[in-house]
């Protein structure tokens, strides 16, 4: 029996998922740029109505949350509930989470890192962005929004370029006790050293803000920030050294609170909660700096003088606490407290006892299933639990006996991948973020998926002759396929490993999300299908039996492979490392690098072939790189430029009309410099050519001139798109607003 070893890389506070994502948004630094984001969004903020505008609809899931990573709850309306998602705006409740609605501007950052509710105005509502779960599967913010009617409007009150303030907020509060309510703290971390973090105050109501340098003249992390009303301010801090832990705001300076804490350099990302009823306890849970494991939950009964463990032997599961990360303190009982990592533990005796009070494997009829990785507490009165996690929000009415999923109508799952039945556009789906392969189309009400595979979910294809034939792929190169059934459950699906006397552990613990790709000719009596680790593997049994297809390559991960439709003998493929290979004989051999001079070193995210020629070919590129950043370029023509030297080293798009031989950019001037996911050709004249990015979805007819098309899109990262031949139908999956789908029965009309 084959044994995956774990990766062998360096500590890290980032989920093994996160290496997936990286690689396609910013390698090879940590932290993606969020300028070029935010010009894009300002210009389509500014720009006029079109007079006939690209109206996408929304398909879903209506049923499956994304992450959330924020809540607030209104301080008498206990009804009234706000939730901040990792990509998806910030979302209202008026009814205990059973219906929501967005209220988020268009032009607004979506990636929401912090709430907080005013604490003499509740219809004041502060909203930090830029999420700070410590993983590189999320986004970078742009400051802070204010409303001030309950969410109904948003205005940017602190842009985080201007004010200088951290692009990754995890907490921002009000501060109750300083008399006129203007002054306020946040906190905050980077991935990067050039982009600040750390600690910071404002004393005009969030307009301006001075970062807290008594700790360190650089950067640091702030997690955490709690208030007692003596006006003491309680910051968990990480320093990596020996400054880590909690400290003390009193009106002498900051004092570093460490008795019966563990040493200091062994701590790292620490959530807070003071006990309302009685704000000299506090409770603090703490994660292991270089264990992955959590340190132990803490509580002091004297301000932080002194902290004594309450509780860690009976968490040994909880190995993400630099991700997980939140708990909170019942308003009216001091020893009533609940903290979240994967599941949930609640004491009522301030940790004489814990009570595991979710199981996120459990059955989700299961009274005691919550969805896991839990970023975001709220105990508003009564036995009311709030949990904000990578399912989106549930809800607890009887103290965390019992929970009930309130996502629905949320509309932000974060999706991996996409694809649609060659023979019937109602049925899609794709690989998403902790909610496992989740489709739609199959038996439940339009607008809802089922999910039909568990964990992070990977790629997925339909066989163009019957929509019933699928394959589905998990972590680790794991292969499902779904038999001609018309059931759609788990148990419909059968494993297709790979053989383990062939592959090795190395190609299965370095492939996430593995791309595929299947024979596109529906006549076909004997269909390919390939996968690719750091080779192709294929089958033309449907799983039965894997060969390998290739040889072992440039020694990074396949992620794209194409077949061409008008020559399925003529096959390409993309790598991480930036690579091109073609093979013209069906997979019997192959050649060297193709991608040529032209094409950056890059991970190749999609090669399309157009539909009628197979010499034809496009590649898109993902992550931004380094020249960019650090060479200013304008995107437009100055005096004596060249549109070559305009655009040289922000290059996404590439052509070749000699099957991969020669490249040449094709990106338009006014497209972002941002990271290109996915491309699809139009498989109808004119043969238009759509490319996805992480802000958006754009066209060109004539691989020159190119229009956005993204007006009534929400502001959001696109990661895969599928042209739909019949119906034509343009469907895109978006990491953090779900599926959306554009009808296009003809000429697609470029806005005013």
């Amino acid at each position: 029996m084959l044994m995956l070893k774990k990766r062998s890389t360096p500590y890290s506070t980032h989920k093994d998922r996160a290496v997936w994502f990286n690689e396609r948004t910013c390698w090879p630094l940590r932290d993606a740029d969020p300028s070029a984001l935010e010009k894009v969004w300002h210009t389509r903020a500014s720009a006029p109505p079109a007079t006939e505008p690209v109206q996408w609809e929304a398909a879903g899931p209506f049923n499956v949350g994304g992450r959330v990573t924020s809540l607030a709850v209104h301080p008498t309306d206990h009804q009234v509930l706000y939730a901040g998602a990792a990509a998806g705006g910030v979302w209202r409740s008026r009814d205990g989470g059973k219906s929501w609605e967005t209220t988020w501007p268009k032009s607004a950052n979506p990636h929401i890192g912090a709430l907080a509710i005013h604490s003499k105005n509740p219809l004041v509502i502060y909203c930090a962005t830029g999420e700070a779960n410590l993983s590189a599967d999320s986004y970078a913010g742009s400051g802070i929004y204010i409303s001030q009617d309950g969410g109904d409007t948003w205005n940017m009150l602190a842009p985080a370029k201007e004010c200088g303030l951290p692009r990754r907020i995890g907490t921002i509060g009000v501060h109750p006790y300083s008399g006129d309510g203007q002054v306020l703290y946040l906190g905050g971390v980077t991935h990067e050293e050039t982009i600040p973090s750390g600690l910071y105050a404002s004393s005009d109501g969030g307009k301006t803000w001075d970062v807290e340098r008594f700790f360190s003249s650089r950067n640091y992390w702030c997690h955490s920030i709690v208030f007692h009303p003596d006006g003491l301010v309680f910051a968990a801090l990480e320093t990596t050294g020996t400054q880590n832990g909690i400290w003390r705001l009193n009106d002498e300076g900051w004092e570093h609170l460490e008795m019966g804490l563990p040493p200091s350099d062994r701590l790292g990302r620490i959530a807070l909660a003071i006990a309302p009823s009685q704000p000299d306890t506090l409770y603090a849970l703490a994660g292991d700096w270089g264990a992955k494991k959590v340190a132990g939950i803490f509580r002091s009964r004297n301000k932080g003088e002194r902290w004594e463990k309450i509780g860690d032997e009976q968490f040994a599961d909880e190995h993400l606490p630099s991700y997980d990360c939140t708990i909170a303190v019942h308003p009216q009982d001091p020893d009533f407290v609940v903290w979240g990592g994967v599941d949930l533990y609640i004491t009522r005796d301030s940790g004489k006892k814990w009570v595991r009070a979710t199981q996120w494997n459990a059955d989700h009829m299961n009274p005691s299933y919550a969805h896991s990785d839990h970023h975001a507490l709220a105990m508003p009165a009564g036995d009311r639990i709030y949990t904000g996690s990578d399912g989106g929000v549930a809800v607890s009415e009887d103290g965390g006996k019992s929970w009930t999923d309130r996502s629905r109508g949320m509309n932000t799952t974060m999706f991996y991948s996409l694809d649609v039945a060659p023979t019937n556009s109602s049925i899609f789906g794709g690989g998403a973020q902790d909610n496992g392969t989740l489709m739609a189309g199959i038996g439940s009400p339009k607008g809802d998926f089922q999910q039909v595979l568990t964990g992070d979910g990977g790629g997925m294809v339909f066989d163009p002759a019957d929509e019933k034939h699928v394959f589905g792929t998990a972590q680790n190169l794991r292969v499902s396929r779904h038999s001609p059934s018309p059931r759609w459950d788990s148990a419909s699906w059968k494993e297709a490993p790979l053989p383990a006397s062939i592959v090795t552990a190395d190609e299965l613990s370095q492939t996430d999300v593995a791309v595929m790709a299947i024979d596109p000719t529906s006549t076909a009596r004997v269909k390919t299908i390939w996968i690719g680790s750091k080779r192709l593997w294929r089958t033309s049994n449907y799983g039965g039996n894997w060969y390998p297809g290739s040889p072992f390559l440039d020694g990074t991960v396949i992620t794209a492979i194409e077949i061409a439709p008008a020559n399925p003998e003529m096959l390409f493929v993309g790598t991480t490392k930036g690579s091109i290979f073609r093979s013209r004989d069906g997979g019997q051999s192959w050649s060297g690098n193709v991608s040529g001079p032209e094409i950056p070193m890059r991970l190749v995210s999609q090669i399309r072939t157009h539909p009628k020629f197979a010499e034809k070919v496009v590649a898109t590129v993902a992550g931004t790189g380094v020249v960019s950043r650090f060479i200013p370029h304008t995107r437009h023509y100055a005096a004596g430029m060249s549109a070559e030297e305009a655009t040289a080293g922000i290059d996404h798009v590439f052509y070749s009309e000699d099957g991969g031989s020669t490249w040449r950019p094709i990106d338009g001037l006014d497209m972002p410099d941002v990271p290109y996911k996915s491309a699809v050709f139009e498989s109808h004249p004119p043969y238009r050519l759509f490319v996805a990015n992480d802000c958006g979805v754009w066209m060109t007819e004539d691989l020159r001139h190119w229009v956005d098309l993204s007006a009534s899109l929400p502001n959001v990262v696109v990661n895969s798109l599928v042209y739909h031949h019949d119906d034509r139908i343009l469907t895109v999956a978006t990491y953090g607003r779900g599926i959306w789908r554009l009808h296009l029965p003809g000429k697609t009309h470029a806005p005013a």
